[in-house]
């Protein structure tokens, strides 16, 4: 072989690498990104006027809005996958912690009924958000919220059952 197919044979290969990310990025992975971040907006005002409600009930003591932090673990679990993390502060938790997820659970779960929101399953139709996991680390409660929008999510929040 000659040294210029070599070299055009490289570029080749270079440029369909090049276009094949390009077109990657474009038709999977911003949109992909833009659904997890408008889910992770929906998921967020769910939450937050869950807690505020929880601090109505006197189950939390108020707290100052930067200590409520949320972020997605769609990269842990899977793409596609509408679940997000939030943590509070543990001495804002007047109860115990199985007691804040029952509770977090129902307002959700109400939160999910006053707006129309239902995850539609063959089974039946479920709350639209699921609080899938509670544990304290250091001095901060964690918890996670899946937003039953699609079917990586339900599998996910079926599977999460399975497993306990």
């Amino acid at each position: 072989m000659n040294i210029d197919l070599i070299i055009q044979i490289i570029i080749g290969l270079v440029a369909a690498f090049a276009v094949y990310n390009l077109i990657h990025y474009i038709f999977v992975t911003r949109p992909g990104r833009k659904r997890l971040a408008l889910a992770q907006r929906i998921a967020n005002e769910a939450v937050k006027s869950s807690i505020n409600k929880l601090v109505e009930q006197k189950s939390l003591s108020p707290f100052d809005e930067s200590d409520f932090k949320s972020e997605d673990i769609a990269e842990v679990w899977g793409r596609g996958v509408m679940a997000f993390e939030y943590h509070l502060p543990v001495t804002k938790i007047n109860n115990s912690i199985l007691e804040f997820r029952q509770a977090l659970s129902n307002t959700l779960e109400q939160y999910g009924d006053n707006h129309h929101m239902h995850a539609h399953t063959e089974q039946a139709d479920r709350p639209a958000f699921m609080v899938t996991d509670v544990w304290q680390l250091d001095d901060r409660v964690h918890f996670d919220v899946a937003y039953l929008i699609n079917t990586t999510t339900i599998e996910y929040v079926d599977d999460l059952k399975r497993l306990h």
